[in-house]
């Protein structure tokens, strides 16, 4: 704006002096005068925009607030941003930790009797019978689960145990699975200490 007024001032003493001889000689004086008005008033704009003005100050002082306070707003929400990714990593590392101590107890506590895989997405510990007595042992409980009562009870009480400390342990809506022997169906299903599925019963 400053460099309009000086332009400004400038083209308006040239009108002026330009008008007076136009005058004096009987020229185009009304062209002249034209241009000494819009020089005028572009000159008086330019100086009432110039900075150090008291209005202009206050202005100028209200944006550069304005543009701090949403500068430091972005800021702080990327800071937020980072401090939860962060935070979200820690404790995906940390479930991770716990999920794998409790898969490596769970393979060494339970290898004589089959073995056990974690899947993640889903939270399943699933255990495949493979140990020769112990798979014996569940298909004569399918298959006479009357006569067998007791020794069922101690199973479905077992695995109900064992669904309860992964829960304290680890955290709650872990399932643990329990396979028939040779196939891929459920025969016990415990979520949270809870039995949702109880195939031993058939």
């Amino acid at each position: 704006m400053l460099f309009l007024a000086i332009i400004g001032i400038i083209v308006f003493l040239l009108a002026i002096f330009s008008l007076f001889s136009a005058r004096q000689s009987g020229g185009g004086w009304k062209f002249l005068a034209v241009i000494t008005v819009i020089s005028a008033l572009v000159t008086i704009y330019a100086t009432i925009k110039l900075p150090f003005w008291p209005y202009n100050q206050t202005k100028t002082e209200q944006t550069t607030k304005s543009s701090s306070a949403t500068s430091s707003s972005a800021k702080l929400d990327s800071s937020d941003t980072v401090f939860n990714e962060d935070s979200q990593k820690k404790a995906a590392a940390t479930t991770k930790l716990k999920e794998d101590s409790i898969l490596k107890q769970l393979k060494t506590n339970y290898q004589s009797i089959g073995t056990f895989t974690l899947d993640r997405d889903t939270k399943t510990f699933t255990l495949k019978p493979t140990g020769k007595k112990y798979v014996k042992s569940l298909k004569i409980i399918k298959k006479y689960p009357s006569k067998n009562q007791k020794a069922r009870t101690t199973v479905v009480s077992n695995y109900e145990s064992l669904s309860k400390s992964i829960k304290k342990n680890l955290a709650k809506g872990y399932t643990v699975r329990v396979l028939e022997p040779g196939t891929t169906k459920t025969l016990l299903s415990l979520k949270d200490g809870q039995v949702l599925v109880n195939n031993l019963k058939k």
